[in-house]
């Protein structure tokens, strides 16, 4: 019995541990390693692979090129792919594979590198759009006048515009299909404080630029940055030497404290603007019965941001799809698609788009006076917008009624 015990202890007690002193010492490296290899190189303990390794002069990153390896080791197998060596240095440890392909596709990446005026996040490049510098100036006047906001955003109601550059490309996919020049007539319904009648009178230069506005307060403040365009337009003439008037500031623009409904069509304006978000049905149907009335020789194009299912389909325009484009928001991160539309009728014996003499063209009675006092000129011009600015500001606010009553007295004087 004492014999079984002492076996049964034995075979408890753990075996001993065997040290191997060679593993506790540090592998000595020739000296011809050394002066030729100014970091270690980790791999295998096997003395028949060979590895040269070159340090470049970038202390940034370490570079290796490995060559005459024994493709023995299944980490090592080279079948036509890169070979990576893992190269200790005394600040970091990276794996880095370089080729001379790999500097050329580098370098070849660098030069196709778009020459864009913006870089964003995410390595993202976008071309700026250009605005003419008579725009430039316009924005800036509004800026100092409404604020960063704008629409009287600081103290007032805030209502939706698009940024400069998203109605400069409107503005110019409306050139490219429509025919929008110089010779144009627009109207904005429900125009705000006027910014893109301003930025369409500067560029493309349209003959005619009108904003109706049932918003006192909005209206109010687009005849003040009128006035302040307008003034500005005036004394740049009278101090500038240029020759080439299309780079000043231009005025050709009214606005017209009215309800749209007022009108019975959209006569005598080729192109029919509209930020349309936020229109009720019941308007609408009304629009669409202006725009149907309206002559089908001068008001050729709609623009506005209300898909063809509703234009056409829902609301019956006499329409067809031309193009669209999606608009960028000021103030906010909404974007809306902005759709260009064009009349399905065609009158007979009218050029679209062109300009027809100012005798023959169809004016609805409603911007009648506004059209024959852009036609007279600057002065006259910059006279009214004074007076009716300064009338609002000595706080003898008149309805719209009144005040349409002096602009047709004014216009049947001969004023």
């Amino acid at each position: 019995m004492k014999i079984a015990a002492t076996e049964k202890v034995k075979l408890m007690i753990s075996p001993e541990v065997i040290v191997d002193n060679n593993l506790l010492t540090p592998r000595k490296s020739s000296t011809a390693s050394n002066k030729i290899n100014s970091c270690k190189a980790l791999f295998e303990e096997d003395t028949d692979r060979k590895i040269d390794v070159v340090i470049t002069s970038d202390s940034s990153a370490a570079t290796a090129t490995v060559t005459n390896i024994i493709p023995d080791s299944p980490s090592l197998l080279t079948t036509g792919k890169k070979r990576k060596a893992y190269v200790v240095t005394p600040s970091t440890t990276t794996a880095t594979t370089t080729t001379t392909a790999d500097d050329d596709s580098i370098d070849n990446a660098n030069q196709r590198a778009p020459s864009a005026k913006r870089k964003l996040l995410f390595g993202r490049y976008v071309e700026l759009v250009q605005t003419a510098p008579n725009v430039n100036s316009v924005y800036k006047i509004v800026r100092k006048l409404t604020g960063n906001i704008g629409g009287n955003g600081y103290s007032g109601p805030i209502y939706g515009e698009l940024t400069k550059h998203s109605m400069q490309k409107m503005i110019d996919l409306m050139v490219k299909n429509t025919d929008f020049s110089s010779s144009s007539r627009f109207i904005d319904v429900g125009s705000g404080i006027g910014k893109p009648n301003l930025h369409v009178a500067q560029y493309p230069g349209v003959e005619f630029s009108c904003g109706v506005e049932m918003e006192h307060n909005r209206w109010s403040l687009g005849m003040s940055c009128l006035k302040a365009c307008l003034n500005a337009a005036t004394q740049e003439r009278e101090q500038s030497t240029m020759i080439n008037e299309i780079s000043l500031l231009q005025g050709n623009t009214m606005f017209l404290h009215n309800n749209i409904l007022e009108a019975k069509t959209f006569d005598p304006f080729t192109h029919v603007y509209m930020f349309s978000i936020g229109f009720p049905p019941e308007l609408w149907i009304q629009l669409s019965n202006m725009w149907n009335a309206s002559d089908a020789g001068d008001c050729q194009h709609l623009i506005c941001y209300a898909g063809p299912k509703d234009v056409i389909e829902s609301y019956e325009f006499d329409v067809e799809l031309l193009t669209q484009m999606p608009t960028s928001m000021h103030g906010s991160k909404e974007s809306h698609m902005g759709y260009i539309y064009r009349r399905m009728t065609k009158k007979k014996g009218s050029k679209r788009g062109g300009k027809a003499p100012k005798t023959s063209v169809p004016c609805d009675p409603l911007f009648r006076p506004s059209y024959n006092l852009v036609q007279k000129g600057l002065k006259q011009l910059e006279s009214e917008v004074d007076r009716q600015v300064e009338e609002e500001m000595g706080g003898s606010r008149r309805t719209r009624g009144s005040r349409q009553k002096t602009i047709f007295s004014k216009s049947a004087n001969g004023i």
